[in-house]
């Protein structure tokens, strides 16, 4: 039988079909807000992942630091000066299918297995997040790394380690021919939730590759804001030639199974810029920089959530059901996760972190006088976790 129990063991917990009621230590996992379309982002999750043998060997470091912490603790360049461990760490409630990484981290225990207090707390309709992490609120939430670099250029304190994940950010068309490429959607108008959106963001670069100014002013391409949940008709409708979502939108994923709609591009495999994970966990700085140890534990649970997700799609898309994360049937869930590949790192992270920031300068969306390397080391804190 099958332990899947915050204390069963490592092997059995990345194996299990199910998880343990965590209900307890949920605020609120249920948008009552939420639109009925479902999105990877929209709907509310928790997730967990395997930890790998390289983020096991850093929880050896983190556990000999803790057999000899003090007020003050200095060792393989992780220093705490003052401990959070026994505190409880509030992380913003998961609000998509994309969050599925600590849905499952937290419903299969791997949070309390590191030995971590974590509570999931639901952000409000119309809060910055992003300040409420920089202010203490929470100690961390996830979301689209590209997203954070504004805040944190101006002042926010909040840094991020480890990417999550790819391919939650998609770039929809006709499938009649009207746009073959993504040059071609100059002079074309392009359906967007959000002008300030992270799949805004992103497909800009892809612009940015193919000769086209995104900004507005340039005139180069029309962004209409339309809500999501109109976005796929807008796009059948020839209201738009294209549309951008972010989360994954199964609407539209359904539009492409059904032949009139085709990905142009999306950040899993097609565009070149899909190196750049979507995904990624923001600290406080706070947190962070006074007990980095427990930091680095948060992430690598959390990470272990991502893997465990990868290799347990169906068992997710239950238990984003059963725990009423996501407000859908796991038929409806499962093929919006497929459309995800669920590759934590914050290794990966901090290499494409610089060079992402140099091309985003670009688009406009940062101050064309950015320094991207001063800037990058701003954004990233480096937790000494290897994977």
């Amino acid at each position: 039988m099958t332990d899947n129990t915050p204390h069963g063991s490592q092997e059995n917990a990345d194996d299990a079909a199910g998880a343990p009621d965590r209900s307890d230590l949920v605020d609120a996992n249920v948008d009552l807000d939420a639109p009925e379309g479902l999105s990877r982002r929209r709907l509310l999750t928790l997730g967990g992942a395997g930890v790998g043998l390289a983020a096991a060997a850093g929880l050896g470091s983190w556990a000999f630091l803790r057999g000899n912490e003090s007020d003050a603790v200095k060792a393989t360049g992780l220093t705490v000066t003052q401990s959070w461990a026994g505190r409880q760490l509030a992380i913003t409630s998961p609000t998509g299918v994309c969050e599925a990484p600590l849905i499952a981290a937290f419903e299969n225990g791997f949070f309390e297995q590191a030995g971590l207090d974590v509570v999931l707390k639901k952000a409000g309709t119309d809060e910055d997040v992003t300040a409420a992490v920089g202010s203490g609120k929470y100690v961390a939430t996830n979301g689209i790394f590209f997203n954070f670099l504004g805040p944190i250029y101006n002042g926010t304190p909040v840094k991020l380690s480890g990417g999550l994940h790819h391919g939650c950010l998609d770039l929809y068309v006709r499938n009649d021919g009207s746009v073959p490429t993504v040059a071609a959607l100059r002079g074309k108008k392009i359906g967007v939730s959000d002008l300030q959106g992270s799949a805004t963001n992103f497909f800009s670069l892809d612009l940015l590759d193919a000769g086209i100014n995104s900004a507005p002013a340039a005139k180069q391409v029309q962004w209409v804001v339309i809500e999501q949940d109109l976005l796929p008709k807008a796009l059948e409708d020839k209201k738009v030639d294209a549309i951008a979502t972010a989360g994954g939108y199964l609407p539209i994923i359904e539009g492409v199974q059904a032949g009139w709609a085709k990905t142009l591009s999306n950040n899993q495999s097609l565009s070149r810029n899909s190196s750049y994970p979507c995904c990624a966990v923001a600290l406080n700085n706070d947190f962070v920089s006074q007990d980095p140890v427990t930091a680095a534990k948060l992430v690598t649970a959390w990470a272990r959530g991502s893997r465990w997700v990868g290799s347990n799609l169906e068992a997710t898309a239950e238990i984003e059901h059963e725990k009423k994360y996501i407000p859908d049937e796991p038929d409806r869930i499962l093929p919006v996760l497929q459309t995800l590949t669920f590759d934590p790192s914050p290794k990966n992270l901090q290499e494409v972190l610089q060079p992402g920031i140099e091309k985003f300068i670009k688009t406009g969306f940062l101050p064309a006088d950015t320094d991207a390397r001063t800037l990058a080391g701003e954004v990233f804190v480096d937790l000494g976790l290897t994977f």
